[in-house]
């Protein structure tokens, strides 16, 4: 009995010894203030915490690199100690998609642990990352110790469904971003100090490792994470070892580049390589003439040199801060659109991106041209008024306008630059007659997707695009405010001009007249015009995508336009008159919503 108390006591002293030894291990590695930082242990004591590291087996993730779900991986629930995931999920037809994205803090595999069932989503390291897994086994001698920490993965796992519902943008903003220069030109580290600079003007903090940081550990680098808001990483050159691991730890990768230059070469290929999307930043100096430069995957960055603005426009970008203007089409009602945009200029809106449809389309295009109110005024008025560009008819064997001169007014003020080079980014809707799809255009000549985006079946023949018929864009999504929510960069303002703008007549023998009779009815005025019907044809749109789309916005303006008709060109000035009130007057007494004040 002695020698059986004296053994306890032994193995007790050894356990406690055991215990501090893994504390002190833990303590000096940092690993206990990461975990005990985690939403899931909030309520949790230190022994707690404790108990769970021993039980953990503690492994990295190089980005890029998917979570292998097989043998010790098959059940367990993974802690995400440092970096960041991406969750991909395959639709009904095998096309991935990401879904969610799990920072450091948060776990993953909880759900199908607990349920039993198959992994349903692909678990990919967007950069490198260190995880703790915890068996089944582990788990479940944890959970029957500490049944708080059940209590508190439910509330979770809760609150992420609700998030992943609402679509919550905000908690997949990235918070590393790599910036990779593709040749020597291209001023990495005088750009990075720029932007930085951009940031901490927004009210950020940011730290900046470039290479003379190439010595730093990683445990400096994931405290800077800690701290700060946002963590920029700079390459020193394509394909170098430093570059190769700030694209390892960046949760977004930024290719800069010269206008002036195609380069390409290893930063490339090992973005590729690795899976990743990019994005590119293009820096324009004196020549401002582009070469052909390769298509971003998530998106292009035009920055004037010397433009002070663009650079802090990027860096709302980066930080979900960017305005994104949508305007909706309407005929001559969407004159009003241009004085919404000054009125919303003049509040203090910066606005950071634009788009829209059929002439709303048209004068976001001006917008992201970056033309001054006045300019955008004068620019449509030539369009619209003087060049009169709905007068040129043709045999009606497509439809009753050649289309020549829509096309000519809108080459002569926009040329042939293409939507990837406009300095602010843009986007326009056009219909797909040959797929049924609505189409939202970043690329291509300008000139040619804003025809495609204003030709009205019937009164306007189709642009040909790639071997598919393209035509008005207000037919499928006449306000595309939700194209503009998926690009998640910030508030969005939206002008509707469509308002009620039907078209009605009381007489039911319409259309069952003689020639000779219709045309004495048209002579006494009152009767709708074909080219009028057309046109309410070709507007329209789809009231539930209206609604929808409507729904995405933060800030939603319908300009009273009584009076003002689809085809009544001559009400120019009414009509930009009418829209800058509109604005004025909703800014004056309502003020800009908080999410608006937040990114001004």
């Amino acid at each position: 009995m002695v020698i059986t108390n004296a053994l306890a006591q032994i193995g007790t002293q050894f356990s406690r010894i055991f215990s501090a030894m893994e504390g002190d291990a833990a303590e000096t590695s940092g690993l206990y203030d990461r975990v005990r930082g985690f939403p899931l242990f909030a309520e949790c004591d230190d022994q707690c915490v404790m108990r769970l590291i021993a039980e953990a087996t503690w492994f990295a993730l190089p980005g890029g690199s998917d979570l292998d779900r097989d043998g010790e991986n098959d059940e367990a629930i993974f802690l995400v100690v440092s970096g960041r995931l991406a969750v991909h999920v395959a639709d009904d037809k095998g096309v991935e998609r990401v879904v969610a994205q799990v920072p450091a803090g948060e776990t993953a595999g909880e759900m199908s642990l607990i349920a039993g069932d198959a992994h349903s989503a692909r678990l990919v390291a967007m950069r490198d990352s260190e995880l703790l897994r915890l068996s089944k086994a582990a788990f479940t001698r944890l959970t029957t110790r500490e049944p708080r920490i059940m209590t508190t993965l439910t509330r979770l796992i809760i609150r992420r469904l609700r998030a992943t519902t609402a679509r919550a943008a905000a908690l997949m903003r990235p918070k590393t971003f790599a910036m990779i220069p593709l040749e020597p030109g291209a001023d990495a580290m005088g750009f990075g100090a720029s932007l930085a600079s951009a940031l901490t003007g927004m009210g950020l903090k940011v730290a900046v490792f470039d290479a003379r940081h190439r010595g730093e550990s990683a445990e400096a680098e994931y405290n800077a994470e800690g701290r700060n808001d946002l963590v920029i990483y700079v390459g020193d050159e394509a394909g170098s070892t430093w570059s190769q691991h700030c694209l390892r730890q960046a949760d977004r990768v930024m290719l800069l580049t010269l206008a002036e230059s195609a380069a390409q070469g290893r930063a490339f290929e090992q973005v590729a390589a690795a899976g990743r999307k990019y994005e590119l930043v293009v820096l324009h100096g004196a020549a401002n003439s582009n070469g052909p430069l390769p298509a971003a995957t998530e998106g292009r960055h035009n920055i004037r040199l010397k433009q002070n603005g663009d650079v802090a426009r990027l860096a709302r970008l980066m930080t979900g801060r960017a305005v994104g203007l949508v305007l909706a089409g309407g005929g001559a009602r969407g004159y009003a659109n241009i004085g919404a945009v000054k009125a919303l200029r003049e509040a203090g809106i910066t606005i950071d991106m634009a788009g829209g449809a059929s002439i709303g389309g048209v004068i976001a295009a001006g917008v992201a041209m970056d033309w001054s109110d006045d300019e955008i005024a004068t620019r449509m008025r030539e369009t619209f008024i003087k060049a009169k560009p709905l007068n040129d008819y043709t045999m009606p064997f497509v439809a009753l306008l050649r289309g020549g001169k829509v096309a000519r007014e809108l080459k002569r003020h926009f040329g042939e630059i293409g939507i990837e080079d406009m300095p602010l980014p843009f986007f326009c809707m056009t219909s797909d007659l040959t797929s049924g799809l609505a189409v939202a255009h970043r690329s291509g000549p300008v000139w040619r997707a804003l025809k495609a985006g204003v030709s009205i079946p019937g009164l306007l023949p189709p642009v040909v695009i790639d071997g598919h018929l393209h035509a008005d864009g207000g037919i499928m999504n006449n306000l595309p405010a939700d194209v503009m929510a998926t690009e998640a960069r910030g508030p969005i303002v939206a002008i509707d001009v469509t308002g009620e703008a039907g078209i009605s007549y009381a007489d039911e023998k319409l259309g069952d007249e003689n020639w000779w009779q219709a045309w004495r009815r048209r002579s006494r005025g009152g009767a709708p015009t074909l080219s009028a019907i057309l046109m309410r044809a070709g507007t329209v749109g789809n009231e539930i995508q209206r609604r929808i789309a409507r729904a995405q916005a933060d800030l939603v303006i319908d300009p009273p336009l009584d009076g003002i008709g689809l085809t009544h060109w001559k009400k120019f000035d009414a009509a930009v008159a009418a829209g800058y009130r509109a604005v004025s007057e909703f800014i004056e007494k309502n003020g800009l919503p908080p999410a608006l004040k937040n990114a001004a």
